[in-house]
């Protein structure tokens, strides 16, 4: 989730729980500061790719990894504020870093909350990574408490209620978006292996749909506004992990990237020096035609592979968003910025 609505929880809280601390100027502050706090592993990126996909919502956003946060945010608190207790400061400091895991869980791209347990990243896609209604919701009813003093905890409860209740709503719009794909997709006389929805922008009215055929997965999607079609769909090949971690044994990074993706796809094209092959998820598609148009075909977290005519790795590229990291068949990683075009606009025709 984006890092307003993190915020906005944090502030939330704080107000929420601000009676049951001496008077401070600091505290909601600080409040909204541990909601955001899991976000310091960000920092990975300067690290390489391979680094991001490992660590990025790792331990920081992680129950353990909260709670000793939390501990640590407390005790450094406490140093300087030494009317509040510190085991008041703990608990709220780890309700909100809780309110971060929540909010990240609830995205399709999840998170390993039980780390160092199980490095399982857990998703409950029932929001969209980017919600402006339910962010503009929570900082509205943030900055209200502000303004009316008189009403600042029932504003602030109503904000944490809302925090609950929309993710809840999504959940009950995914499932029954489920079973109305599943009956379009009959009637059209698909049989599909699975089936996956997972909110798009402006969800619980958009939501976009994965479903495997055979070797390949179905792009596809539905709107509410329009429940007795589908989407336009789009074909993509379907990417074996068994592929990706024979490259992992040449650049170490494919082996993680098989790790990381949900529905990987790849997309081949002919290069000068043999051939080119570009691996994404699916999980980061859009199929909001608003989207599209704004963003372009472009993918985030795209894996790219240069093979020379024997099959061997010569070169690979990662990218974000447009923007791609070189890496080399070693563990070395070239910091040069490459443009890399993307041949998995092909599979939209």
């Amino acid at each position: 989730m984006d890092p307003i609505t993190h915020v906005a929880a944090g502030i939330l809280l704080g107000q929420a729980g601000r009676d049951r601390f001496p008077a401070s100027r600091w505290l909601v502050p600080l409040a909204a500061f541990a909601a955001w706090m899991p976000d310091l592993d960000n920092v990975v990126m300067l690290f390489g790719p391979e680094a991001y996909m490992r660590y990025h919502r790792g331990y920081t956003h992680s129950i353990l990894g909260g709670a000793l946060m939390a501990w640590l945010l407390a005790w450094i608190t406490a140093r300087f504020w030494r009317q509040a207790k510190r085991s008041h400061l703990f608990v709220l400091y780890f309700l909100c870093m809780l309110s971060h895991l929540f909010l990240d869980v609830i995205t399709a791209y999840g998170t390993r909350i039980f780390l160092p347990f199980s490095d399982a990243r857990v998703a409950i896609s029932s929001v969209y990574i980017v919600d402006p209604l339910f962010t503009l919701a929570l900082v509205a009813l943030a900055v209200a408490s502000f303004l009316r003093p008189a009403a600042r905890r029932t504003l602030a409860v109503s904000g944490l209620a809302l925090l609950l209740a929309w993710p809840a709503l999504g959940f009950g719009v995914a499932r029954l978006t489920e079973f109305r794909v599943g009956q379009l997709l009959a009637e059209r006389g698909e049989m599909v292996q699975e089936l996956h929805v997972q909110p798009d922008a402006f969800a619980p009215l958009w939501w976009k749909v994965v479903a495997r055929e055979g070797d390949q997965y179905v792009l596809t999607g539905l709107c509410w506004t329009a429940p007795e079609k589908l989407l336009p769909e789009h074909r993509f090949e379907r990417a074996e992990n068994d592929e990706l971690l024979r490259l992992g044994r040449q650049a170490p990074v494919f082996g993680r990237y098989a790790w990381f993706t949900d529905f990987p796809v790849k997309m081949v094209a002919d290069i000068p020096s043999g051939t080119r092959v570009t691996f994404a998820d699916l999980r980061f598609v859009a199929v909001n035609p608003l989207v599209i148009r704004i963003r372009g075909r472009d993918i985030p977290f795209t894996l790219t592979a240069d093979l020379d005519t024997a099959g061997h790795l010569v070169r690979a590229f990662f990218s974000q968003m447009g923007k791609a990291t070189e890496i080399l068949p070693t563990r070395t990683v070239a910091r040069a910025e490459t443009a890399v075009g993307s041949p998995l606009e092909a599979g939209f025709r």
